[in-house]
């Protein structure tokens, strides 16, 4: 019997699910396996935890798996999918094959077919495939120069906004949320706090801005309106290169910023109706993992049990 694994590892959460060639037999969960956030030994901590998880509750050796797709966030890099292809092959069997996040969730919305997936979650990105079968990515450039309506972005946003308003006298409930939330003792901690470690992934706070949103706050209202705006513009990008001539395309999205707030959502769709007319957002659940797995079980060509 052949078994296959489908593998969704992202910034903050890596699940993976195993099976034959008609059923899923396992599933295993792990922390985010992001090289580049967790660095190599998490990473490869964490995807070993979640496939033996799954291995253990199929009853397969991971040494029995046959096929193995693993969509990583970061993996649209060939120096971080080979360094994730590294740290498979020293916990499975088979053959691997390792691409970016966004490719196994556009697997998963559109089952090989032609499409646009947008994903918003810790980061952002846009990742579309047409009829001819050329593919084109949007967004994703990092959260330092990139990642539009990100959690990170949508949370460095509102730091921005109500630092602002503090500087023009007021004293933003936003802030002091976020000041709490930070720990930090006063503006000026905060100030220290956020410029010590620039690189430091603020996504855990979303939940802040979008409980001061559903309360109404300006600021935070304001903010997840725009995160929604900019959203647009990445699958605009796609849809017209991929698209040519407004040709109907179906958009799917994905990530937890669209989960946790319908008013991204909405704000999102109105833009992209208007820079694109014949954009269709599809109302449909997205698994990357089962994408993954789909992917798996078809032969693919890459072989990397050679890697060096």
């Amino acid at each position: 019997m052949r078994y296959f694994l489908g593998i969704d590892g992202g910034g903050t959460k890596t699940r993976c699910v195993l099976g034959d060639d008609d059923s899923i037999l396992g599933s295993g969960t792990g922390s985010g396996c992001s090289i580049l956030r967790v660095g190599e030994a998490c990473a490869r901590d964490s995807l070993a935890g979640a496939i033996h998880e799954a291995c253990v509750q199929a009853g397969v050796s991971p040494q029995q798996i046959s096929r193995t797709c693993a969509g990583v966030t970061g993996a649209a890099d060939d120096g971080i999918a080979s360094l994730v292809q590294r740290l498979l092959i020293e916990i499975i069997g088979g053959a691997i094959e390792v691409i970016g996040d966004m490719e196994i969730a556009l697997e998963s919305a559109f089952n090989g077919g032609p499409g646009i997936v947008l994903i918003a979650g810790t980061g952002s990105i846009a990742f579309g495939r047409n009829d001819r079968g050329e593919s084109l990515r949007a967004g994703g450039w990092g959260r330092m120069i990139s990642d539009e309506g990100s959690g990170h972005w949508i949370v460095i946003e509102a730091l921005r906004a109500s630092l602002r308003a503090y500087d023009a006298g007021y004293n933003p409930r936003l802030l002091r949320k976020l000041m709490e939330s930070l720990e930090a003792r006063s503006v000026h901690d905060l100030a220290v706090r956020v410029n010590a470690n620039a690189a430091q992934d603020f996504a855990s706070h979303f939940p802040v801005v979008l409980a001061a949103a559903e309360a109404g706050d300006p600021i935070a209202t304001d903010l997840l309106d725009r995160a929604g705006r900019e959203l647009a513009v990445p699958v605009n990008s796609i849809a017209t290169q991929l698209f040519p001539g407004f040709g109907q395309v179906c958009i799917a999205t994905h990530g937890g910023v669209f989960a946790a707030s319908a008013r991204v959502k909405s704000a999102f769709t109105a833009e992209l109706k208007a820079l694109y007319p014949r954009a269709g957002v599809l109302d449909i659940a997205i698994d990357p993992a089962l994408g993954a797995l789909n992917r798996a079980r078809r032969e693919f060509t890459i072989w990397h049990k050679n890697v060096k």
